[in-house]
Parts: structure tokens; C-alpha cells; sequence
């Protein structure tokens, strides 16, 4: 059964404590808590332990013992990380086996050169300016068309694809595109 939305809050509260920190109270629960069985939900999951009689008494609120404290557990922060990455998730991208040679057209030939010479001049940061001269190096005119072939290892691939993706981004998407067609689907 997932959480309800009054037992993430009180879940999210003690995970903002550091380790081993205690959050106290008096009852009724203070803060957003709908109810006071908010907390003893989450602690009844495993996700925070509530503390013993001995405990409260070695605490204070203003000189006066709480009727209540809660710490998070290990799982706890475990549910708290697991939820942020699903909310998050990290994207990975894995380029699928470089083919022995693609096709680009004459005119994204043109603006690899131009984005290899801005990379150079250092003003195009994270593309890597090796692998691209690399590639660049081995452009081959189609005899009869207006494409070039480029056959590079992932390295020059992937520094294509970025410059192209730029390219998609700011003025024309037919050269990213085409490319992207060629690739065959990763797995």
C-alpha cells in the first residue's frame, strides 16, 4: 500500500533531520500532520522508529518533556531516495553500435566545419574538437548527390550527432534527423 499524502509529509520532515536526530511534539501533532496517526503509520512501515518512554524523558521542548518524538530509519531514507529518482529519473543514453559509415548532406558537412573551427576558437564548449576533426577528416563525397560519407568510431559519431542536435535545436532538424535514421535501434 503506498503512502498517503499526510505520511509523505511526515516522512519528508524527518528526512530533512540529520542521522539519528529526533523531531518532537506534543499532541496533537504539530506541522502539516492531518492526524496524529500519521506518524505511527510510517513508523508501523519501518520508515521511522518512535521513541521509547526512556527517550522522551532525556528530551526537552522548552524545559518540558514531549509527548511524542520520531526519527527516520535506513528504509526511510531509502523510500525518500527511491522517490526522488522516480520522480527524476536519471536519462541514459546508449549509442548503438557505430555502423561502418553514414551519410550526412553536403550542407551539415558545412556546419560540422563551422562548429570544429567555433570548438577550436573555444567557443563552442563540449564538443570534442579531436574526434570531430577525425571524422570531418574522413568526409567522402557521394559520387552523384550532394551527401558526404563519414566513416568515424563512436567518438566522431557522437561528436556529430552533438554538433547536428545544436544544429536541430536553433535552426534545421532535417540533417539531425537523417542521421538518427541511420542509426540502427539500440537495444
Amino acid at each position: 500500500m503506498t503512502l498517503r499524502r499526510d505520511e509523505w509529509i511526515v516522512l519528508e520532515d524527518l528526512g530533512n533531520q540529520p542521522d539519528g536526530a529526533w523531531i518532537t511534539g506534543i499532541r496533537p501533532l504539530e506541522k502539516p500532520y492531518r492526524a496524529s496517526t500519521a506518524v505511527r503509520d510510517v513508523a508501523e512501515r519501518g520508515l521511522c522508529d518512535l521513541a521509547t518512554d526512556e527517550v522522551l524523558d532525556g528530551l526537552t521542548i522548552g524545559g518540558a518533556r514531549p509527548d511524542w518524538a520520531a526519527r527516520i530509519t535506513p528504509l526511510g531514507r531509502t523510500v525518500l531516495t527511491y522517490r526522488a529518482l522516480q520522480d527524476n529519473p536519471r536519462p541514459t543514453i546508449e549509442l548503438a553500435p557505430v555502423p561502418t559509415g553514414f551519410k550526412v548532406r553536403g550542407t551539415d558537412v558545412d556546419v560540422l566545419r563551422a562548429a570544429l573551427a567555433a570548438a577550436e576558437a573555444g567557443a563552442l564548449a563540449g564538443i570534442d574538437v579531436p574526434a570531430l576533426r577525425t571524422a570531418l577528416a574522413g568526409a567522402v563525397p557521394v559520387s552523384g548527390s550532394r551527401q558526404h560519407t563519414l566513416t568515424t568510431g563512436e567518438d566522431g559519431l557522437a561528436a556529430v550527432i552533438a554538433v547536428l542536435h545544436l544544429e536541430s535545436l536553433v535552426r534545421d532538424s532535417s540533417g539531425y534527423h537523417h542521421l538518427l535514421r541511420q542509426m540502427p535501434p539500440s537495444s
